[in-house]
């Protein structure tokens, strides 16, 4: 149901507006259809939309679906029971549809009626990724600096190693041998880590794009990794949207970035007496959607501002790449990687990509 006025006049009902009784034309729905901003009323009691201005129909004319209630919802509130329950509900969200970036927040006015307002921020994330790439530059130095600590701690203490041994080696026991020579060893395993990361870092730069069914994506990945979760008592569980099927993405790449998440979510449920993690898939609009939940250690604050800065980690084995490189491989298969997580409270980690087109 596509209005640009009121829908109670005619049934002699109260204006969703003002509240009071409709005395005939809308002067107040002439006004909100003529602004910049999209805005839509919805009636979740009766299901329909008794208010749509022109730019709101314009923003979701992209999406090649009818402009209906059923289609409002799923895209924006695809559970409303939880989102009105939510703390955050008057936060801006943002949806992606195909190339097009749409920011918007929901208010409740009763039990029954939200308004949404819209705004089409597809250029306002261009220029945020334009300086996003600009710093990423403006770092590089940062970048190569951190490289050369990361390498220079091993060598060094490599070097260090080695020179105490060739002076001692005639007066060692073979157990001091076998400890330095195991501490060596530890160094170079260092190194390799790093390598690898550094290697892992440059892959993928042109995906091999093509139709992946996910479910079976999933169940396969998942495949590789549960004898090692069984063994930590971590339990996997999924769920998939009847609706989903087929995916568009680089399987290489993409189990590279899911077993990174998976790794890092049982890093935090060391110690939790009930390991869980949970994956879920859905499509929204033409995207398909994997939420990855744990129930572990959560994040603080201090590190959510760090998780995607190459060298910040945590970890004491760790090189602080995984996520850095998780984030360039989703960027290159057109997709995005969020992540959200409370102290204590667990972690999600949420993956968007392509759908496959009909």
């Amino acid at each position: 149901m596509q209005m640009t006025g009121c829908s109670h006049k005619a049934e002699g009902k109260l204006c969703p507006i003002s509240k009071t009784p409709c005395l005939g034309e809308c002067i107040y729905a002439n006004i909100l259809d003529d602004i910049s901003l999209g805005i839509i009323g919805l009636d979740i009691s009766r299901e329909h939309i008794f208010f749509q201005n022109k730019v709101a129909r314009e923003i979701f004319r992209g999406t090649g679906k009818p402009v209906d209630y059923h289609t409002i919802v799923s895209l924006l509130i695809p559970d409303i029971k939880a989102f009105i329950s939510s703390p955050h509900i008057l936060d801006q969200k943002v949806l992606r549809i195909r190339k097009q970036f749409i920011g918007y927040t929901i208010y409740l006015i009763s039990e029954v009626y939200f308004w949404v307002y819209i705004s089409d921020i597809t250029e306002k994330v261009r220029l945020n990724a334009i300086a996003e790439a600009v710093n990423t530059m403006n770092n590089l130095g940062y970048i190569f600096s951190g490289i050369r600590h990361e390498l220079g701690n091993p060598i060094n203490s490599i070097k260090t190693t080695m020179t105490v041994f060739k002076k001692n080696v005639h007066n060692y026991s073979m157990d001091t041998i076998h400890e330095f020579a195991d501490r060596v060893l530890s160094d170079i395993s260092r190194v390799e880590v790093l390598l690898k990361d550094l290697r892992n870092f440059s892959m993928y730069e042109n995906p091999e794009m093509k139709d992946s069914h996910v479910p079976t994506f999933i169940n396969d990945l998942l495949s590789i990794v549960v004898r090692d979760f069984t063994q930590s008592k971590i339990l996997i569980k999924t769920a998939f949207q009847p609706s989903v099927a087929l995916g568009v993405f680089d399987p290489r790449a993409l189990q590279h970035v899911m077993l990174n998440i998976l790794t890092n979510a049982a890093d935090a449920l060391k110690g939790v007496a009930s390991p869980l993690i949970v994956i879920t898939v859905s499509t929204i609009a033409d995207r398909i959607v994997i939420k990855i939940k744990d129930n572990g250690s959560g994040i603080s604050e201090k590190q959510k501002k760090l998780l995607f800065q190459p060298f910040s980690t945590s970890k004491s084995y760790g090189t602080g790449l995984g996520l850095v490189i998780a984030k360039k491989m989703m960027f290159r298969m057109d997709g995005t990687i969020e992540i959200e997580s409370e102290e204590n409270m667990g972690t999600t980690v949420i993956l968007t990509l392509p759908g496959k087109r009909s």
